[in-house]
């Protein structure tokens, strides 16, 4: 086979079209039947690129240049997250406290995602349920600094429980970018919640 060259493309799908956008390419050698060539491209995301879910698909002889056998199996992909996305690794809090007491919540804040946030808060809420809602009580909540791309934060965040609250199980709810202050590439895994027993006072 002659020499020919593979292309690179950032996609919103797994599928190769016109929409897509180039990144870069590299030149592959003549390849005798059986042979592989293997090598490392630097490409550079744009930087306006949206933060979000994309895939970088690559095609073999993206020139055209080689007359094959199938033309159809030319390409493969592989997905990459850009920009930040914010999550909440696991909040704790005592197992129980009494209506009235004030309780520390620990918790874990990470950007999992490859570009940089820039500061945030994460949110402590008191809810009779696992999912976050305008019904739901703010207990607190601490300041998380501007984090790198796989980087965490983590700190203990003093909250009072209401005196006059019922006793029962309820569900301690923490939300990362609770402002909405950071454009993430995954907005819907912000939060993370752990159960409190609230006892009679």
């Amino acid at each position: 086979m002659p020499a020919s060259t593979t292309a690179f493309y950032l996609s919103t799908n797994t599928g190769l079209d016109a929409a897509d956008l180039f990144l870069g390419s590299r030149a592959v050698p003549a390849l005798a039947a059986g042979a592989s060539s293997t090598a490392s491209t630097v490409l550079t995301i744009p930087a306006s690129v949206a933060p979000g879910v994309y895939y970088v698909i690559a095609r073999a002889d993206a020139d055209g240049a080689v007359a094959e056998s199938q033309e159809a199996n030319n390409t493969n992909y592989t997905s990459l997250v850009v920009g930040p996305d914010l999550m909440v690794l696991s909040p704790s809090v005592p197992a129980s406290a009494a209506a009235g007491a004030t309780i520390t919540v620990n918790d874990t804040t990470r950007n999992a995602g490859g570009g940089a946030a820039g500061a945030s808060t994460t949110r402590f809420y008191l809810s009779a349920n696992a999912t976050l809602d305008a019904a739901d009580l703010v207990l607190g909540s601490r300041a998380v600094p501007a984090l790198a791309g796989g980087a965490t934060s983590s700190g203990s965040t003093a909250a009072t429980i209401p005196a006059g609250l019922a006793p029962g199980v309820y569900y301690l709810i923490a939300r990362a970018d609770a402002d909405g202050m950071v454009a993430e590439s995954t907005e819907g895994n912000n939060t993370s919640y752990t159960t409190l027993q609230v006892t009679a006072p």
